[in-house]
């Protein structure tokens, strides 16, 4: 095992920090205003060094651009609204439906107890943090339970083996201590714990020791892929209902938005025209000014679907799969050398 496993997401991705802030850290709300305030910028400096799309008669540019707008705005609120129902309608069933559903979610719950040994309030991060605490509790235990083993090669594997899940665990249980479910950082935790390649390191490490490997060792072994087996199927139900939970959050920004939108790209077709507009605010035409507002405003609620959707698509793709396999080539490392 010549190179550390990459817990971490920046370390495992290859991305630079700023590309992860922007597609997963950042609030989603507050990059849709830096977003804004860039193209507020962008057109008020284009329209003051190339002014003439604004110097012809109000029916021209500006009117044909915000009546655009305007259709845009409409549509894209209906469209986002009907995505989110169709989101939520996997909600809505019949009773029996709904039954298995709780039955999965229960028995989902009483396996994590069952492997942490211990009950915890039903929230999404406490039961995340038992799953790291039993993964944790037991790489010590496989590690205890070869110690005393002749094959000295599987004692030093095992040992790298079981202090990088100790390692990795700590850290996610420490981001998931003041984490809350609906906020990004209990799904940026559980990314943070990359449970297949634990699995595979385990899978191969039994494999290639199997005949150094006692009745306790393997059975230590088997505890281990077992808890590592559930991670998957719980971070795969807690991003499904993070999702959602960002869909109806998107749905709702969408329509707040929408409004000022509306309101903006409709005045600005109804009531701006250029040659009203012949004085200047810090050398820059009060038309610039208006219009780069308007602008602004109008094209916010694309803005906020946008980084909302940066995000989800984000999520979606690094959480392809539920199990064993790795599908981004940038985590396929070469973290053996055996």
């Amino acid at each position: 095992m010549s190179s550390p496993e990459a817990s971490n997401r920046q370390a495992r991705t290859g991305e630079s920090s700023a590309r992860l802030w922007l597609v997963l850290d950042a609030g989603r709300l507050v990059l849709a205003g830096v977003a804004a305030v860039v193209l507020f910028v962008l057109v008020v400096a284009l329209s003051t060094f190339d002014p003439t799309p604004m110097a012809g008669s109000s029916g021209d540019p500006v009117d044909t651009a915000f009546q655009g707008l305007i259709g845009a705005v409409i549509t894209g609120v209906s469209l986002v609204v009907t995505i989110t129902q169709l989101s939520l309608s996997q909600e809505i069933g019949p009773v029996g439906g709904q039954r298995d559903r709780m039955d999965s979610s229960l028995g989902l719950q009483e396996d994590i107890e069952s492997a942490a040994g211990e009950i915890e309030p039903p929230d999404p991060s406490t039961y995340l943090r038992l799953l790291c605490i039993a993964s944790r509790k037991q790489a010590q235990t496989l590690e205890s339970a070869v110690a005393d083993s002749d094959d000295d090669l599987l004692t030093e594997r095992v040992e790298r083996f079981a202090a990088r899940i100790v390692d990795n665990a700590e850290g996610v249980e420490t981001e998931l201590a003041e984490a809350r479910f609906g906020e990004f950082a209990v799904l940026r935790a559980a990314l943070n714990y990359n449970y297949s390649w634990k699995i595979y390191a385990a899978r191969r490490l039994r494999i290639e020791h199997e005949g150094s490997i006692d009745e306790t060792a393997s059975e230590a072994f088997e505890d281990v892929l077992d808890t590592l087996s559930l991670f998957g199927p719980a971070r795969e139900y807690f991003k499904t209902q993070y999702i959602q939970w960002e869909l109806v959050n998107l749905s709702r920004a969408i329509i707040y938005a929408s409004v000022p939108a509306l309101v903006a790209a409709i005045t600005t077709v109804y009531y701006v025209d250029a040659s009203a507009f012949s004085s200047a605010t810090l050398g820059i035409s009060d038309l610039t000014w208006i219009v780069g507002a308007s602008t602004t405003i109008a094209v916010f609620p694309f803005l906020v679907l946008l980084s909302y959707m940066l995000r989800i698509a984000t999520i979606s793709k690094r959480t392809g799969t539920t199990g064993p396999f790795i599908l981004r080539e940038a985590e396929r490392l070469d973290v053996f050398d055996w």
